[in-house]
């Protein structure tokens, strides 16, 4: 295949180079230049608060432990080791995009596209980075992925470049970056060049991810789970329908040795490997870093391989003037899951869907070679050019500007031959192209005056310019498998039929300018305040009127421990007390609502829904499913007060912070449902409320502390609670597809049918006195073998409004539990994630009861992976209910699949043994040299009976689709030289 847009190129690299040395860069600088070039870290960039908002953090990232964990994304480290973050996950598949929750969220997660409205954002070394816009989600016909390589963009981050990570949840940390960081922000700061005669720092890994074995069933096994259905309640019309594929049990295929996962699953390496050289003197150096690695799934052959490299230099022409420019680039290759699911969706094309793949390893041998046919390569490149400058005008007043332009490029391959295919080979191609400009320029001042008292103010402004971009053609039914690209020329000299190929674009441009100013006091480093003031312009994004978001935050601090009345004790040496407040707009991720009424219609040709035309014209249909957007929509925004403490006690052994917050989401928009007369099912509109309250703890400190023992534990807790206040337009409540949200009530609820048990008879089933009619279910009457669903409202009718809301996707208690054991140069540290009070529907066992409304179907639901061929759960718990009752007895949403998803995991653990005052260590010049050895994810505690309670989707269903997360198994070695 071609690769038809080569954005990563070194000519864009010698581009960004340019333009970044032709911009200014503000970012936060040591106060001396001697620190500036010795520093390992860059600072904070654009702390316009400096020291005044800066409070002690009891829960820094060790960095150098995070070396000696294989995770391959930021937020497999965060998980665990930060209080008020959620992390979430699908699968263990490498390189899929995970989710991460702040403080938690006001999103109603209905699809995969609304998960995008609750990511924070990733700021590297004071740069926003870009990510793919989910508009593409509408192309595709089913809600599964999005298009394109669907690649995780934490994952082009190298943590041994990383020197420091901060998450921020307040509104006073939030505030410098606007309207991007409502839902947090997760500051990365590299390394910065050493002033030295050089320095060089090694670190590699190489080890395995375990592969698994699954509880493998055949169709003897499927043959008797179903015969007891048919036993009971199949009528001989029933019986003579049975599949094929159970029905005879001499088939070899389906009825011999069920060892698919012999084949299936498989024992894969894993390696890390970085190297930078950094050294200069103190008017200029360098440093230069490449690194790799490799992830590798325990299924199907999948895995991400990840390349960096990066370049820094940092001089200082003449006096009082600083320059640092940087420029880093990352190339991901993935290896996706082949599953039907995921290939079905990308064709949006079901073939025959009668006999599922046979459990027998040497049929699934077969498969799996025609499968080798099937091309998917899917890449995704980023690149990150930046320049500082700092001018000193006095002593007290400086001069700061940032220039930086970051490049997202991904793209996908896609190619199924016909012969796996039902004769219909299928090509698709998808290039996504992000580009963001980004600018900050600021003045700065900093006095102090009298006895104690300091000042400082800061004004400044900033400029960013956004695209996002995507092409994708697919096309079917080509010549032969052999040809493997689309070429369209009218009706002559095609690949393909012209007719059978599909086009699709779409361009947003998003341009913001911001103004902020800074205002701090500090006195004796007592008392400290700091005000900022913010206004976000974008009018690509919002209607006339709305296009500006004025955000102010203030905060405040009182150490009081530099009091005179306090007295250190043995309980207390340090307290110190802070509080905020602050407000910050939300951003449209989509521009369509800025241009005022608009449609989207649901009118298209075959295999192409979502285009709106037909025959290539132009038209307008009803009805208009997505909905209407008017006049008069306005930027959402949150408001968040948050109060806590920072304590050091026991002799200065354990440092403790808490700290509670009340975050409320206000003016957000949300599709509310209108009389069908209009038009069009719903329209858009402000006014949908909701409130996230929390604490958090986070304990550290030294619990043994002896000449040659010591154990340093570690604690992380969170608990968060939301609440829907209000609906636009005093909308009690909005139902849509399998979820409901009602004021007063948690936004993270399940709305379900509540079991109390199976009719046995017909006399069992209620009748009303007042029509003589039995119980129904949407007006179909309850036979015996009918689940027994609580008729809340006593009307004798089962229907929506006897659900119930019930159960949490959030839990009520989550975090981490870390240790550090140090014996002279041994050491063990160890990790333990914990998520306490949530709830999971277990989709996978109720979709296999529901065998008879799945089996064959002409959509999703009737798609059979060769892990249909494994048993999860206890099936003996559930009732036997008639599966072909029109009641639909086995319906995922109902409290008979609400399982307690609870559970403790030991996330790591590291063996690591410091040699670095060995006499050889030393006649070398290595200033460090550690051994490790670690293992992840190396076991789990739950009383959840799917296969693990960490893999469900953005609404809390266990699908069953996700891979397992693999256990990995790593020796490593971190040198400095």
């Amino acid at each position: 295949m071609q690769n038809r847009y080569p954005l990563f190129s070194w000519k864009l690299i010698m581009a960004s180079l340019s333009i970044g040395f032709s911009m200014f860069y503000v970012n936060g600088f040591s106060q001396n230049v001697k620190n500036v070039n010795q520093a390992d870290t860059a600072g904070l960039p654009i702390d316009s608060l400096g020291k005044f908002s800066d409070r002690k953090k009891v829960s820094d990232l060790n960095m150098q432990q995070a070396l000696q964990l294989p995770f391959s994304n930021m937020g497999q480290f965060l998980q665990s080791n930060v209080a008020g973050l959620d992390y979430r996950r699908t699968t263990g598949e490498p390189g899929v995009p995970s989710s991460i929750l702040i403080r938690g969220t006001s999103t109603w997660f209905l699809n995969g596209k609304s998960s995008y409205y609750a990511q924070p954002i990733y700021v590297i070394d004071g740069v926003p980075m870009i990510v793919e816009h989910p508009f593409a989600f509408d192309i595709k016909q089913y809600d599964y992925e999005r298009m394109g390589p669907n690649t995780d963009i934490s994952s082009i981050l190298d943590l041994n470049d990383i020197a420091s990570v901060r998450v921020l949840k307040n509104s006073g940390d939030l505030a410098k970056y606007g309207t991007l960081a409502t839902n947090g922000v997760i500051e990365i700061t590299t390394k910065r060049p050493y002033t030295n005669n050089g320095r060089v720092s090694i670190n590699s890994y190489f080890g395995f991810s375990q592969g698994m074995s699954a509880n493998t069933v055949n169709a003897a096994f499927e043959n008797d789970f179903r015969m007891q259905f048919y036993n009971k309640y199949a009528t001989t019309t029933l019986k003579s329908n049975y599949p094929v594929y159970l029905s005879d049990s001499s088939q070899p295929a389906y009825y011999g040795p069920a060892n698919w996962d012999d084949l299936y699953y498989n024992n894969s390496y894993v390696t890390g490997n970085s190297f930078s050289i950094s050294g200069g003197k103190q008017r200029a150096n360098f440093s230069f870093g490449v690194g790799q690695q490799k992830d590798a799934g325990i299924a199907e052959k999948t895995g991400l391989d990840r390349y960096n490299v990066y370049l820094k230099i940092n001089i200082l022409p003449i006096k009082d003037l600083e320059v640092f420019t940087s420029l880093s680039g990352s190339l991901l290759n993935r290896k996706r899951n082949q599953s039907l699911l995921s290939r079905y969706v990308e064709e949006d094309y079901l073939p025959d869907l009668s006999n599922p793949l046979p459990p027998n390893k040497d049929y699934l041998g077969i498969s799996e070679g025609n499968s080798e046919k099937l091309s998917d390569v899917n890449k995704s490149t980023y690149l990150q050019g930046q320049l500082v400058v700092k001018y000193n005008l006095s002593d007290k007043l400086q001069i700061k500007s940032l220039s930086s332009m970051v490049i997202n490029d991904n793209t996908r391959e896609y190619f199924v031959p016909g012969s796996i295919n039902e004769g219909n080979s299928f090509i698709s191609y998808y290039t996504g192209f992000d580009r963001r400009v980004y600018l900050d320029n600021s003045l700065s001042y900093h006095d102090a005056i009298g006895d104690g008292h300091e000042v400082k103010f800061s004004v400044g402004q900033t400029l960013r310019y956004d695209k996002y971009k995507y092409d994708y053609t697919k096309a079917y039914r080509g010549p032969s498998d052999f040809i493997k690209i689309i070429k369209t020329n009218g009706y002559f000299n095609n690949t393909f039929d012209p007719t059978m190929v599909y086009a699709y674009k779409d361009y947003i441009n998003q341009n913001v300018v911001s103004f902020y100013g800074t205002a701090g006091y500090n006195y004796k480093e007592k008392y400290g305040a700091d005000l900022m003031l913010r206004t976000d312009g974008n009018s690509s994004l919002y209607q006339n009127g709305t296009s500006w978001f004025f955000s102010p935050s203030v905060n405040a601090y009182w150490n009081v421990n530099k009091e005179d009345f306090f007295k250190p004790s043995k309980l207390f040496s340090e307290l110190k007390l802070f509080a905020g407040f602050g407000r910050t707009g939300k951003e449209f991720l989509d521009n369509n609502n800025g241009y005022g009424p608009g449609y989207t219609v649901d009118i298209g040709w075959t295999g192409s829904q979502n285009i709106p035309s037909y025959a290539g014209i132009p038209t307008l249909s009803l009805p208009f499913s997505r909905g209407y957007s008017g006049f008069g929509l306005r930027s959402a925004y949150t408001e968040q007060f948050n109060a806590g403490v920072d304590m050091t006690m026991l002799n200065k052994r354990l440092n403790a912070a808490i700290e509670v917050y009340n975050k409320t989401d206000k003016n957000l928009t949300i599709q509310v449902p209108v009389p069908g007369e209009y038009g069009f099912s719903s329209e858009l509109l402000n006014g949908m409320k909701v409130r996230n309250r929390g604490i958090e703890l986070t304990l550290s400190g030294q619990a043994i502390n002896s000449k040659n023992f010591k154990w340093t534990p570690g604690l992380a807790l969170q608990n968060n609670s939301n609440t829907l206040l209000s609906l636009p337009n005093q909308v009690n409540s909005i139902v849509n597809g399998n979820r409901r949200i009602m004021v007063g009530m948690p936004i993270d609820n399940f709305w379900l049918l509540q079991n109390e048990g199976i009719y046995k008879t017909d006399s069992e089933i209620p009748v009303n006195p007042a029509t003589g009619k039995k119980l129904s279910y949407n007006g179909i009457p309850f036979a015996a073998g009918d689940p027994i669903w609580k008729d809340m409202n006593g009307d004798y009718v089962i229907n929506d409004n006897d659900k119930v809301l019930k159960g949490h996707v959030t839990p009520v208690v989550a975090g981490g539990f870390s240790n550090l054991f140090s014996y002279k140069k041994l050491s063990l540290s160890i990790l333990i994630s914990y998520a306490l009070g949530r709830d999971i529907i277990n989709t996978q066992v109720a979709n296999h009861f529901d065998f008879v409304n799945r089996e064959g179907a002409d959509n999703l639901s009737g798609i059979k992976e060769i892990t249909f061929w494994s048993k999860t759960g206890d099936y003996s718990k559930y009732p036997i209910y008639n599966p072909w009752s029109s009641v639909n007895p086995y319906q995922a949403d109902q409290t008979l699949f609400l399982e307690n998803g609870s559970y403790a995991k030991l996330r790591s653990a590291t063996l690591s043994y410091d040699l670095s005052n060995e006499g050889w260590a030393k006649r070398r010049k290595i200033s460090n040299i550690r051994v490790y050895a670690t293992g992840t994810n190396l076991f789990t505690i739950t009383k959840y009976t799917g296969a693990d309670p960490e893999l469900v989707d953005y609404m809390g269903y266990d699908t069953g689709n996700g891979m397992r997360i693999p256990r990995i198994y790593t020796i490593g070695l971190n040198l400095t030289l």
